[in-house]
Formats: structure tokens, sequence, C-alpha cells
């Protein structure tokens, strides 16, 4: 194979200098999609109620895991 039948491959050139940085505005590609949290979801639930409703949850599946072992 000569040099002029070569199989030209997608290369790029080397550039002479680093690529410069993109901003930090343009680096997210979600950027400006993002809707705020408004004020009133910060006070919907106490904090003790989504700890009660995993606690809840869990104890169902440790029960239920338990009376099929204990029931086998």
């Amino acid at each position: 194979m000569t040099l002029d039948q070569r199989i030209h491959t997608h290369e790029f050139p080397v550039p002479d200098h680093p690529p410069i940085e993109t901003p930090e505005c343009e680096s997210s590609t979600g950027h400006g999609i993002s809707t705020p949290e408004s004020v009133e979801l910060h006070t919907a639930w106490p904090g003790w109620i989504p700890l009660l409703v995993i606690a809840v949850m869990v104890v169902s599946c440790v029960g239920f895991a338990v009376g099929r072992i204990a029931g086998w």
C-alpha cells in the first residue's frame, strides 16, 4: 500500500495551545432549567413525619420477613 492509497481516518490535528476552560455558567447541560424550591415546601412536613413513615415501613418489612421465616 502506498501513501496515496492509505485509508484516511478521522484524525484531528493536535492544537498548539490547551483549550480554554468552559465557563462555569455554561458547563452544565441543565443550566437555566431548574426551578428554585418554594418557601412553602420548607415547612410542609415536620421532620418527624417522614421518619415515622420510614420506621413503620421498616418494621413492617422486618416483621413480614421474620414471620415468613418463623412460619416456614
